[in-house]
């Protein structure tokens, strides 16, 4: 037969096994209950301190001060800072227990080493530091980094439907950066504090991408329930559910996402309920869903729902301004990944700009850190970045410097390299000053150059 547990045996249990040390007296301050913590660093040398009274205690020069001794005479809660014997350092705090008379009838006093509650603080301290660095990391990832006049209006067209809270879709080509057009759009809306979820709709198996989205129900072993396996969509929450490539979904899946944009709800895989959910949906596609959808690839009012309010990201040689202040990000982001301060030269910012980018950001992501590790010394030049760009192989390889391919008249190739040496730098500098200050010449000269440029067109 089990033996049953007296509650006064429960409660000095629970006491004794706790970390924080408890030391408990009487009235007149003789000691009536201590617990291994306590007396392992108030007086790990005496044997029986119970019945002991602080005073002598003290007077024996175990603690420099006693907490309990303190509210006795002051009649109410004190928190003190003691010395110990073996030298440590804690904090005492010490709480009155009165009886009917209103006399202190005990005076339980709990106590810390102030070592470990440095100690505490400082792993509080850096785990705050880290999460601030985190939460650092994660706004630069989220914003739509652009200085090309046509990514800053797409940049404000993503801060707009940010505040409509609708279904949308993104479209563009690889690596245009719809992801982090989707999480910039995220993190400028209403639903920040709520998760990221992305999902990848390219899948082989219709049923496992069925699941990974909307979760499923399956019979338990004892087959008297249903067990209930979440979807990212539930992990959503009030966030944001991103849908990766989603011209690759099956109809079946479009026609359970179109019931819960239309609804919010859907069934599970293989569930036998409605189920409610929040999150927002951003779609992201490198196809034209219209098109899809005219041919009967796509859902039509999928299309519909989703199209309200269409976003378009720019492929990047359309975007030749962003692509200088984009690589001086990366060269800055691969100088803190290596621990090596770098830099990119002028000459490398105009061999960048001269490339179509059929890869986009990726590519140019992926030819910034090439050309970092490549460099020795301190300034990557635009001869390392020709060699990752371009096959010294390939016979079609254009020339890292001035090239013509026809025979002309002497005068009439000057005004070309002029007209177009200027108009790229115009592109990549974006002003008249700046754009003479890097070719060597007068404000003046890339005014009227630019000027002749524009009439001719």
């Amino acid at each position: 037969m089990k033996k049953e547990i007296s509650q006064p045996d429960i409660y000095r249990t629970i006491v004794e096994t706790l970390g924080e040390e408890i030391f408990v007296s009487d009235g007149e301050g003789n000691v009536l209950f201590v617990n291994p913590a306590s007396i392992e660093i108030n007086a790990p040398d005496l044997k029986n301190i119970v019945g002991k009274n602080v005073r002598d205690l003290m007077n024996e020069g175990y603690f420099s001060e006693s907490s309990t001794l303190k509210v006795l005479q002051e009649k109410k809660p004190v928190s003190i800072l003691q010395y110990l014997k073996n030298g440590k350092a804690i904090i005492a705090s010490g709480f009155p227990i009165f009886d009917d008379k209103g006399n202190i009838e005990m005076v339980v006093t709990s106590s810390q080493d102030i070592e470990a509650v440095n100690s505490l603080l400082e792993t509080m301290e850096q785990q705050q530091t880290e999460i601030m660095s985190l939460k650092k990391e994660l706004s630069r990832e989220s914003d739509f980094e652009v200085i090309d006049p046509s990514s800053v209006r797409i940049k404000a067209s993503l801060e707009k439907v940010a505040s409509l809270d609708i279904p949308l879709v993104i479209y563009g080509e690889s690596g245009t950066g719809k992801t982090i057009a989707a999480r910039h759009i995220h993190f400028s809306g209403k639903r920040r504090s709520g998760p990221f979820i992305t999902v990848n709709c390219i899948s082989g198996d219709p049923a496992f991408l069925e699941k990974e989205i909307f979760g499923y129900e399956d019979i338990s072993s004892s087959g008297e329930k249903r067990r209930i396996t979440q979807g990212k969509i539930d992990f959503a929450g009030d966030g944001t559910l991103v849908l990766n490539s989603i011209s690759y979904m099956p109809r079946s899946i479009q026609s359970k996402l179109f019931e819960y944009i239309d609804t919010g709800h859907f069934t599970r895989f293989n569930g036998t309920h409605e189920v409610a959910a929040k999150a927002r949906i951003i779609a992201i596609t490198g196809m034209d869903l219209k098109e899809l959808s005219d041919s009967g690839m796509f859902l039509k009012p999928l299309y519909y729902r989703l199209n309200t309010v269409p976003i378009t990201i720019p492929p990047l040689r359309k975007r030749v301004q962003d692509i200088p202040y984009l690589a001086n990000q990366y060269v800055s982001r691969y100088s803190k990944k290596y621990r090596t301060n770098k830099s990119i030269s002028k000459e490398a910012l105009g061999t960048l700009t001269s490339y179509s980018w059929p890869g986009n950001l990726i590519e140019l992501d992926q030819t910034i850190e090439s050309a970092f590790l490549m460099t020795d010394g301190a300034i990557i030049k635009g001869s390392t970045l020709y060699e990752v760009i371009y096959d010294p192989e390939d016979p079609g390889a254009p020339e890292s410097r001035v090239y013509c391919r026809d025979i002309i008249p002497l005068k009439e190739a000057k005004h070309k390299l002029e007209e177009q040496l200027v108009k790229r730098a115009f592109d990549v500098y974006g002003t008249t000053h700046k754009t003479a200050e890097v070719l060597g010449v007068n404000q003046s000269t890339v005014s009227r150059i630019l000027n002749k440029y524009r009439k001719q067109k």
